[in-house]
């Protein structure tokens, strides 16, 4: 029995349109993805792949890898030419030229970086500070993540708003998979 499954999101979800990948990275990506999640033991998480979300025009490939543990960060994302946009947890950062290497670590390749950001996110090596607006929306993040032991920073959004008190802010420190 396979230890993974593969669902292709379906017209309800992204409008019926299957990926369709360049050959190359985004073909690969996709290869590597798979092989991750089949060698994990069964059941701990599965993978997604349809169109970018609200996006069923765009022929890139988006993917979702969902943990079974409601505390383990989910990895999700879209590869768009050579670039990687990457999701984890919360965070997002965009990876401008991902399939040349060395974006995260000098004179790495493309496939040793996704895998050990992979071995981060499933070990649960990674910790957010999530600002959120005065409703409780999140509007900003700070993550690390510890990539081959370096730090790996995700920053964006706003900080949090503080016009009427204390700041807003939440920690989320996430489970492994396993």
């Amino acid at each position: 029995m396979a230890a993974f499954v593969v669902v292709q999101m379906t017209q309800s979800i992204l409008s019926g349109e299957t990926p369709k990948p360049l050959p190359g990275f985004q073909t690969d990506l996709i290869q590597e993805l798979e092989g991750f999640v089949r060698a994990l033991p069964d059941g701990v998480a599965h993978l997604w792949l349809g169109r970018v979300p609200a996006h069923p025009e765009w022929p890139e490939p988006y993917f979702e890898i969902i943990p079974n543990n409601p505390k383990a960060a989910l990895l999700k994302g879209a590869a768009v030419g050579t670039d990687l946009d990457l999701t984890v947890g919360h965070s997002w950062r965009e990876f401008y030229g991902f399939a040349r290497g060395g974006t995260v670590v000098q004179g790495a390749t493309w496939q040793e970086e996704l895998r050990w950001i992979w071995l981060a996110v499933i070990a649960g090596r990674l910790t957010e500070r999530l600002s959120l607006d005065s409703h409780g929306k999140v509007i900003g993040w700070d993550s690390k993540l510890v990539v081959n032991g370096n730090d790996l920073v995700f920053r964006n959004g706003r900080r949090t708003e503080r016009l009427f008190g204390r700041e807003n802010v939440k920690t989320v420190i996430y489970e492994p998979y396993v």
